[in-house]
């Protein structure tokens, strides 16, 4: 544990108050400091970190991290006895300057996980992996960007041995800003798919960003990727590294370790076979899904790289709990059953829900299917596939959110689904209504999709059409 002394020294800084004050973990709202943390002072969009400083003091953050340039007009904060406060150039880089400094005090293993699609999926399948065996620590839900990581990793416990670390990614360069002060030793690539066109205008510059994960291991690392995924194969041809192949069909690359024979098992479970070299083994994951199994198997190559055999990572996933708003199960207005996947969508993870919602009921589905955000270019031809895609699997009913979403109905349309069947809606309010008239007509036991972009909140629309 340090203390409020030797975290100026190593932010250079000179240290206000006390200097022996002990701190642990860090919060960047006053109001979940619980106590003995370091509160940092960070401006926000529409609130400044500065002007709680106090009320963190009061709700127990032992230490306050603040910006020099803003704390000029704060001349009468006086720092209580037994607090401390370090004024810094940046908030924001004294954070993840002190999260460089405690991983390495810490000596961890850290996996760090990135992808297109199924990222804090695939985060909390091998947190539970490698839980069998060690002390994990995990990014909470998805704080996966320059300030949710470096918090992760100023959370983590003393007694931490490996640090499951997911990596967003808006742009070139982000993924490498994290890794400089995260400094991964194992990388994960789930797929490299479309999300993110808008921001890096082609499928080899997101590829590349991606990449940046793998480029940052150190020579020994080991990269864990998707044989099924054909930029990540292209990308691991040139590439130093060693590397563990994973996958179903092992369709661009041979396999490391392989799952075949999946099956549906209860409401939402499937249950398959691992392969591994010489090794065996069924699992039972409660998820449904190739796409998910897939990130399965990414769990069980990571547990295979630090020793963990299928049998003991099977077990985890068996006992698997994950983030909210993913793939989420509830009952719904007139018998039906509520698939909510909104936590997020691009075309790919819009097609897996969609074929999920089609093998798991063998009655009437309507799929309720908002914008898709990030496409750039790809945006009408990536809803327009996911329409194509609502047809072909015979979907029952679908209504579209949003003025993007109508180019998911057109392509519904344009693949021979009947035009009463497709209703476009130009919000979640209007949505609600034509949903349930639909499921007061289709009966009971209809399964629902749901699912869209995060910022069309389309939870709300769950909220609307379950019962309590």
């Amino acid at each position: 544990m340090w203390n409020s002394q030797r975290i100026a020294e190593i932010l250079g800084a000179e240290c206000l108050g006390d200097p022996n004050v002990p701190v642990f973990g860090c919060v960047i709202d006053s109001r979940q400091a619980r106590g003995g943390e370091i509160f940092f002072a960070l401006v926000g969009e529409k609130v400044d970190g500065h002007d709680y400083i106090e009320v963190a003091w009061k709700n127990g953050a032992n230490l306050a991290i603040a910006e020099k340039t803003k704390m000029k007009d704060r001349t009468k904060l006086n720092v209580p006895e037994g607090k401390a406060l370090i004024l810094v150039e940046s908030g924001l880089s004294a954070m993840q300057e002190l999260a460089k400094a405690w991983r390495m005090e810490l000596g961890v293993k850290v996996v760090a996980i990135t992808g297109s699609n199924g990222k804090t999926t695939t985060k909390d399948m091998i947190a539970t992996v490698l839980a069998q065996k060690y002390r994990v620590h995990k990014n909470k839900e998805n704080q996966n960007n320059e300030l949710g990581v470096p918090m992760t990793l100023l959370n983590a416990p003393e007694k931490t041995e490996v640090l499951v670390i997911e990596m967003g990614m808006r742009g070139l360069g982000q993924i490498k800003a994290l890794c400089d002060f995260v400094h991964p030793d194992t990388g994960v690539i789930t797929n490299i798919g479309t999300t993110h066109m808008e921001l890096l205008g082609s499928q080899e510059n997101i590829a590349k960003a991606k990449w940046e994960l793998i480029e940052a291991l150190p020579i020994r690392g080991m990269a864990i990727l998707n044989g099924e995924d054909l930029w990540s194969v292209k990308k691991a041809e040139k590439d130093p590294h060693q590397q563990f192949f994973y996958g179903i069909e092992g369709r661009y690359h041979p396999l490391n370790i392989q799952g075949t024979n999946l099956e549906q098992t209860g409401t939402l479970g499937t249950q398959f076979e691992i392969a591994a070299q010489a090794e065996h083994a069924k699992a039972y994951l409660p998820l449904p899904g190739e796409h998910n199994v897939l990130d399965a198997l990414s769990a069980l190559a990571v547990g295979k790289v630090y020793g963990i055999s299928l049998q003991e990572g099977c077990q985890g996933l068996a006992e698997l709990e994950l983030s909210k708003m993913r793939l989420e199960l509830h009952p719904g207005i007139h018998g039906s059953m509520l698939l909510s996947d909104v936590y997020n969508a691009n075309p790919t993870s819009m097609q897996a829900s969609l074929k999920v919602l089609s093998q798991r009921s063998s009655q009437a589905t309507l799929a309720i299917l908002g914008e898709m955000y990030e496409l750039g270019e790809a945006s009408a031809s990536g809803h327009n596939v996911v329409g194509q895609a609502v047809a072909q699997l015979g979907i029952t009913e679908i209504i579209t959110v949003g003025t993007l979403a109508e180019e998911i109905a057109q392509g519904a349309l344009e693949s021979g689904m009947a035009p009463d069947r497709v209703h476009i809606c130009s919000d979640r309010e209007s949505a609600i209504s034509q949903a349930k008239l639909i499921l007061s007509s289709l009966g009971n036991e209809t399964w629902v999709l749901i699912k869209a972009s995060r910022g069309m909140k389309m939870e709300k629309v769950t909220e609307a059409l379950q019962i309590s």
